[in-house]
């Protein structure tokens, strides 16, 4: 067991470079899905409504909601780029500052003058929904196999060895 937590401490210290970006748009394609449709549900149960404006000009819109999740898994894919350039233990580092993120993203929705309720709450659900597929595709598959799957090589790969002895 302590050869596999070592194994995945050792993971968890690499950025996949080459993957960086195919795994970006893949992040990027499942926020827009995923929040599209918290959208979607959220305004046939009437929970956001069309008429709320952000900031004094803007409509939340699907579109405007497509875009701002685009532009928040760019933003985060260059944050964990940078954290991997620069932190010892990235993947750590990168969950720490992405929590900040989303904690302090939250002032967004909750200073909407006028909002409900509702659409604060629906709001916020599609902020928790990003971070947690930016988060997790980014931290999770960058090694190009799910942590299961490197765990069960590794133990594998401990046992083989442990029989050859």
């Amino acid at each position: 067991m302590e050869s596999v937590q070592n194994a995945l401490v050792s993971d968890e210290g690499r950025v996949a470079w080459g993957r960086l970006v195919p795994i970006g748009l893949l992040a990027a394609l499942v926020t827009v899905v995923a929040n599209a449709l918290v959208y979607l549900v959220a305004t046939t149960a009437g929970a956001m409504l069309q008429d709320v404006v952000v900031n004094g000009q803007a409509l939340i819109t699907l579109p405007m909601v497509v875009t701002m999740s685009v532009v928040g898994t760019v933003a985060g894919t260059v944050v964990y780029t940078l954290v991997g350039r620069f932190a010892r233990r990235p993947v750590r580092v990168f969950r720490v500052v992405a929590a900040v993120a989303l904690v302090l993203s939250f002032a967004g929705p909750l200073t909407i003058p006028g909002a409900s309720a509702a659409v604060v709450a629906t709001l916020l659900l599609m902020h928790v929904v990003a971070a947690a597929v930016i988060v997790g595709l980014l931290t999770t598959w960058q090694g190009g196999r799910s942590p299961r799957v490197r765990e069960a090589r590794s133990a594998k790969k401990e046992s083989s060895r442990a029989i050859a002895k």
